[in-house]
């Protein structure tokens, strides 16, 4: 049975690689998400727990219901047509951009205060020190307060510089500043997933105006696991100081294959457990906390950190279906794969308008990449909001064409 889920999700991924779809369509990338991890458990499934037809069944339906998706989509495109990005350049808004950067600049020494108080004092730039953030943040819920809302703040402002500065419209030291801020806010931020974030927002816009190819994202690849690798070593998660080196590579390995897949399996548990349903509380969370916050309501949302589940190694994320299923049982697994329809809305507008709608499709690559690790969706409205925010501040109306010569008028 899990052979037909395999072959399923394959097929899925040669249909969204055909040329007419475009390289980086999201069909493509949801399904190549799913087949690496579905793959990847058959691989290495007699060393996790083993999964039911039943649940299986419910995996494979939420595949073919993306896979009729794709397909109703592909039939509004002519076989053979040449469909190209408008590549959007922006022009520069110095007065937003400058201030954006200056703002993150000043308010960092105050996030680097704020993460020592949190580390109870000790320096976040040792490993001890690293850990108490690191198990404040997601085990005893402290976090930044309203200076949490600065990260989407940077890695926008560095998104959009990088477009300044290939027009000519920003110094190399002004770009090379804002990337360095960026990178020290996913440091603080103690987690791989900002930094996929930040990626996502800086590189993919990239990728989509054919800036960056497929050397250039391989270059991105060995950024991010090098990255990720030092925030390994710094909260001591299948990295150590104290061993060799082919034994931290066999145990990051060991640790990334735990993160692929776990999530996956601990889902499955979640629907053995069958929980009560909550009939919104998760999916509607956000709602939930500006009702609490304001006190127009004394239900406080739930919260974000899960129990474990043993895969048989503890995990605490269960894919994107969680959220859902919890609120809506199984129909609620069905809801996921409606959301490629709001992606495949926004690349179509970026590659037939480009402007603005090339970084709005671009950051919705990162909530459908993490599919496969947790909800970040309805999870992150707020931080959607914020990111349509300051995209829409920062770009102009006007749209013009990417030339080989420079950028000229659409």
């Amino acid at each position: 049975m899990f052979e037909i889920l395999l072959l399923i999700t394959l097929a899925g991924l040669l249909t969204a690689s055909r040329r007419q779809l475009g390289f980086g369509n999201p069909f493509q990338i949801y399904f190549f998400v799913w087949f690496f991890l579905l793959f990847g458990y058959y691989l290495s499934r007699d060393t996790f727990i083993s999964v039911s037809v039943e649940f299986i069944i419910i995996i494979l339906a939420a595949k073919l219901l993306a896979l009729f998706i794709m397909i109703s989509c592909c039939l509004r495109l002519q076989v053979g047509s040449a469909e190209v990005w408008r590549h959007g350049v922006i022009a520069r808004k110095s007065r937003f951009i400058d201030l954006a950067q200056l703002v993150v600049i000043i308010a960092l020494p105050f996030v680097y205060g704020r993460a020592t108080e949190i580390a109870d004092g000790e320096s976040i730039f040792t490993v001890l020190g690293y850990i108490k953030l690191r198990a404040a943040i997601t085990e005893d819920g402290e976090g930044y307060g309203i200076l949490a809302y600065l990260w989407v703040l940077s890695f926008v402002t560095t998104s959009v510089s990088i477009f300044l500065y290939r027009q000519s419209n920003l110094g190399g030291g002004r770009l090379w500043l804002s990337v360095a801020v960026s990178l020290c806010y996913c440091y603080l931020s103690t987690g791989r997933t900002y930094i996929l974030f930040f990626l996502c927002l800086a590189l993919v816009p990239l990728m989509n105006v054919g800036a960056v190819r497929m050397r250039g994202l391989l270059i991105a690849l060995v950024i991010f696991a090098a990255l990720s690798i030092f925030v390994a070593a710094m909260t001591a998660k299948g990295i150590s100081a104290d061993e060799g080196i082919a034994e931290n590579i066999e145990s990051f390995l060991e640790s990334l294959r735990g993160y692929v897949v776990g999530p996956f399996l601990a889902f499955s548990r979640l629907v053995e457990w069958n929980p009560d349903l909550s009939w919104g509380e998760n999916t509607f969370r956000l709602f939930v906390s500006l009702q609490y916050a304001l006190g127009i309501s004394d239900k406080a949302p739930v919260s974000l950190v899960k129990g474990y589940a043993f895969v048989p190694d503890p995990t605490n994320v269960y894919t994107v279906y969680e959220v859902y299923f919890r609120d809506f049982s199984y129909i609620g697994v069905l809801i996921p794969p409606v959301f490629l329809m709001v992606h495949y809305w926004l690349y179509r507008r970026a590659r037939s308008s480009g402007g603005v709608w090339i970084f709005y499709y671009s950051a919705s690559v990162y909530p459908l990449v993490m599919q496969f690790f947790q909800d970040q969706y309805f999870s992150l409205l707020s931080t959607w909001i914020q990111v349509w925010f300051w995209y829409w501040l920062f770009m102009t109306p006007y749209r013009f064409r990417w030339k080989k010569g420079g950028p000229g008028h659409a």
